[in-house]
């Protein structure tokens, strides 16, 4: 960009007036990096910009002024250094253009864009958390009963939940597992992770969500579900996993599921891209869904999309979460259990009042044609 005189008298009055170099930059419309350039050349300094007010996520917004030459195409690595930001320490969550102005060389947009911290793990971290070399674990048989036992794990947020926070918990499901089972079923009803993301912290729609460390939480959930898994496989006949993706970690549930049916070559899995399933132990018949999607047609899905599982079940059991409070409710025979979760509120839960239900997993024992017993963990 080219320089007039009037214009570097301009940057230099604005300068002794206490403005920052983007508050400069907009004022003479012209982009924050031309501006700070220029500054550096003639030797102005501007005030330093007041202290940023972080939301509880990290996250801030920035607005400023970009210039694109015709033809250019900016990355968002560009856009990020056209507003003054680090990009291997900043992410964009949000951003918008809308035209300022045109000139005979380039055309001027004004930029707003909001930003979250990068978690900081690089290509190859990530690479060694998913790819790393998995060691199968093989747990031998000590006990079995003649009972089935379901254990529904929905909605436990690791990022926002620790393991720390659940240790009581597991404990108690371990000490329910070892008494014993014909077949045990673990169900992985989706948003067993917070973010759907390694380097944001977003739902599967890009929804922006209170910042956390998600290489911690896909460790602590391997602690937390690995132990389960081990002390199924120690006292049942036959142990299953099914998962089904949430909102929050539809992909990331799906990748971490599988690096368990690796590890567990015991385990038999069934892990899914789709929104549904079902299975039948001895004549009880279970369809699980995450809870966001058709919810209402839940019952007669069912019915149509596993009519084998369905017609052979004496007893007939929908299992969805999402919302993290219990609800059951009989459905013309069909038992609806909306299940709850032992996360803590969040910041948007706190926001919004979400912060009365009574935080609670239960666990599910069933003889060959019906519901036996309930654990309240």
């Amino acid at each position: 960009m080219f320089w007039t005189d009037k214009q570097i008298n301009q940057l230099r009055q604005l300068a002794s007036n206490g403005l920052t170099k983007r508050e400069a930059a907009d004022q003479l419309g012209v982009t924050y990096d031309s501006l700070r350039k220029k500054a550096r050349r003639v030797g102005v300094s501007f005030a330093d910009p007041e202290p940023v007010e972080y939301d509880a996520d990290g996250t801030q917004s920035s607005e400023t002024i970009i210039k694109v030459v015709r033809g250019q195409q900016l990355s968002p690595d560009d856009i990020l250094r056209a507003h003054g930001y680090d990009p291997k320490q900043w992410k964009i969550a949000r951003a918008t253009s809308n035209f300022w102005k045109q000139t005979p060389t380039a055309t001027l947009y004004q930029s707003k864009i909001q930003l979250v911290p990068a978690s900081g793990i690089s290509p190859e971290e990530l690479s060694a958390i998913l790819n790393g070399t998995v060691e199968p674990v093989t747990v031998p048989t000590d006990r079995y009963g003649e009972r089935n036992l379901i254990v529904p794990l929905y909605d436990l947020h690791f990022g926002i939940t620790t393991l720390l926070q659940l240790t009581p918990t597991l404990n108690n499901i371990i000490d329910t597992i070892q008494h014993g089972y014909q077949h045990i079923v673990i169900i992985l009803g989706g948003d067993t992770l917070h973010s759907d993301y390694m380097n944001a912290t977003m739902t599967v729609k890009g929804t922006q969500l209170d910042h956390v460390d998600t290489v911690r939480a896909w460790q602590e959930a391997k602690q937390f579900t690995g132990a389960i898994i081990e002390a199924a496989l120690a006292n049942s006949k036959h142990v299953t996993l099914y998962a089904i993706g949430g909102n929050h970690d539809f992909d990331m549930q799906w990748a971490f599921v599988d690096g368990l049916a690796d590890r567990y070559p015991q385990l038999s899995v069934h892990n899914t891209t789709e929104y549904r399933q079902a299975f039948r132990l001895g004549h009880v018949g279970i369809l699980i869904a995450h809870g966001d999607m058709a919810l209402r047609k839940l019952p007669m899905l069912f019915a149509t999309e596993y009519p084998e599982i369905w017609s052979n079940s004496s007893w007939r059991e929908v299992l969805y979460g999402h919302f993290h409070h219990e609800v059951v409710n009989d459905d013309s025979g069909v038992i609806i259990r909306q299940l709850g979760t032992p996360k803590p509120s969040d910041n948007y839960e706190k926001k919004n009042g979400y912060t009365m239900s009574s935080r609670s997993l239960k666990l599910f024992e069933y003889d060959d044609s019906r519901l036996r017993v309930t654990y309240d963990e």
